[in-house]
């Protein structure tokens, strides 16, 4: 799809051409991952292939499906699969070398990045979705594998972070609400105005019919003469 300046700047436009950019982020964090798994020494081949999966499925919802917030939902769940596979393959636990996990628990910063990336879609949906996969990954990690969240376990370390989560989300949904309400208000002040110039329009024809007919009537009336 072509997007010129003025398609960009609609609601419309403005959420296809996120999706666009999103899809090429979601192929991104293929190549991301990869470096992840290979600067902590773990086993890259899976979350790779996991991600391109995840990548190819992202690719044929976004050239096949409507903008809806079924697509937007979809979209949303794929680019938070980034992080968590970077926290996942980041761990370290596996390596047995000191020093080469040790970045695992800084890829949890790019959870709120994906929250913020997400005000594109100028939906706030798509925000919940997100923090929701990502307490629900923190959860059953911290639960099942401790280490693949913070170095050390621990329920209150899960719960300052889901406090972090609340507090970016909230004003993140905020701001999408208010921009909504804006391209909703810009809506209706065009569609009005452009009904009101077709309305003057339409009474300018007329009148300039009415201006004919007794132009004709007159002409008539002199021939008759």
């Amino acid at each position: 799809m072509h997007y010129t300046k003025e398609s960009i700047l609609t609601l419309a436009g403005m959420r296809a051409r996120a999706t666009q950019l999103y899809t090429i982020i979601i192929w991104l964090h293929v190549l991301a991952v990869a470096f992840v798994a290979l600067n902590a020494r773990n086993p890259w081949v899976g979350p790779v292939a996991f991600l391109a999966v995840v990548a190819v499925l992202a690719t044929i919802c976004a050239r096949t499906m409507k903008d809806g917030i079924a697509l937007r939902s979809i979209i949303a769940i794929a680019i938070t699969l980034g992080p968590i596979a970077f926290v996942y393959a980041g761990r370290g636990d596996l390596s047995g070398i000191s020093g080469h996990g040790n970045w695992q628990i800084d890829y949890h910063m790019y959870f709120f990045a994906v929250f913020a990336m997400l005000v594109g879609y100028v939906d706030w949906r798509p925000i919940v979705i997100s923090a929701g996969l990502t307490a629900v990954h923190h959860l059953l990690f911290d639960l099942f594998v401790p280490s693949a969240v913070f170095p050390e376990e621990g329920l209150d370390r899960v719960a300052l972070h889901a406090i972090c989560v609340v507090a970016e989300c909230g004003v993140l949904i905020w701001i999408t609400n208010t921009v909504a309400a804006l391209f909703a208000r810009i809506d209706e002040v065009m569609n009005y105005t452009t009904k009101a110039t077709a309305e003057a329009i339409a009474d300018e024809i007329a009148e300039k019919a009415a201006l004919q007919a007794q132009l004709d009537e007159l002409r008539t009336a002199v021939a008759a003469r």
